[in-house]
Parts: C-alpha cells; sequence; structure tokens
C-alpha cells in the first residue's frame, strides 16, 4: 500500500502540471492556433505575395472589358510586368489559357484554333523575355496556376488536354505577338 501511495503522490502532480500546459496551449483561435488553409491564403493576399484572385464558381470569371481576360489575372499581370513586352506577351498568354477553359470541346477547329493561340503565346514570350533566363517560363506556369484557381476551371483545362489528347501543333512563323 505505501508504494501505491508513493506512485500516486509522484504521479498526480505531474498529471496535474500536464494538465495545465495542455489547457494552455489551447484547440481555439486563441494566441498561436495555427490559421486555416484559408486564412493563411487571404493573409498572403492581403500583404500582396498572392495575387487575390475570383473564386466565383463560374468558369468564365469575371472580365468587365470583354478583353478575354479575367480581371483579377489582368490586375495581376499589370501588377507584375512592367515592361509593355512582357506585359502584352502575358495578356497574350492569359487570354490563350482563359480560352482553353471556355472552348467547345467537340469542335475540331475551335481546338485548333486555341492551340494556334496558345503556340503564337509561347512564339511572342520567346521574343518578350530574355533568353538567359526561366522568366517566361515562370510567367506561363503562373499564369496557367491563376487561371486554373477553381474545381471547375481546373476540370475545364484538363478537359481540354483531353481533347487535344493526340494531335500535333506547330509553332508559327512569323510575327507572333497581338
Amino acid at each position: 500500500m505505501k508504494d501505491h501511495n508513493r506512485w500516486a503522490k509522484g504521479v498526480a502532480p505531474l498529471a496535474l502540471a500536464l494538465a495545465f500546459v495542455f489547457a494552455g496551449c489551447g484547440g481555439g483561435k486563441g494566441s498561436g492556433a495555427e490559421a486555416t488553409p484559408e486564412e493563411k491564403i487571404a493573409q498572403l493576399e492581403a500583404s500582396g505575395a498572392l495575387p487575390r484572385l475570383e473564386r466565383l464558381p463560374s468558369v468564365e470569371g469575371m472580365d468587365a472589358n470583354r478583353n478575354g481576360v479575367r480581371d483579377d489575372i489582368e490586375t495581376h499581370i499589370h501588377r507584375k510586368y512592367t515592361d509593355p513586352a512582357q506585359r502584352r506577351a502575358a495578356m497574350q498568354t492569359a487570354r490563350a489559357y482563359q480560352q482553353m477553359l471556355l472552348v467547345d470541346r467537340n469542335d475540331a477547329v475551335a481546338l485548333d484554333a486555341v492551340s494556334e493561340k496558345m503556340s503564337r503565346a509561347v512564339v511572342c514570350s520567346i521574343t518578350a523575355f530574355p533568353v538567359t533566363g526561366n522568366e517566361g517560363d515562370v510567367m506561363f506556369d503562373e499564369l496557367r496556376s491563376i487561371t486554373t484557381n477553381s474545381k471547375a476551371r481546373l476540370q475545364a483545362y484538363l478537359a481540354y488536354n483531353k481533347a487535344r489528347s493526340g494531335t500535333v501543333s506547330s509553332m508559327p512563323e512569323g510575327p507572333s505577338c497581338e
């Protein structure tokens, strides 16, 4: 019985101390609580580290000036690309990505036209961005990511690529920038 009491006297204070430690950690939204992914994104958008992107359920998104580029993406391009040639190349690329989402995937002629527009955007970016760096590649990856920023948009992009699977495209000759 003596051993049991000695053990209980040693464990009770330890259990009480642990209870205070865990209570202090909390599980709520108090100080030190981990932010949700949505909260982290909102913080990054507010700081300017991430562009503020529209997340409406529609594939099209908002394009008030009807230039073929979603307004949120156009704002991002104008903030990020100050060089006029790079800005034009980025806008042309964004327009091509947007058309990929909206094209009738049962219309082979329309699919070819969108593919041609993307090929022209690629050639345009080669002339607009330095050959020595990877800025053009980064621009393409970034614009693809922010264009497909919702489930519906990503599914439309994947459906376009599935519809184009097995086809061949060629690079355009001559001036390609719009």
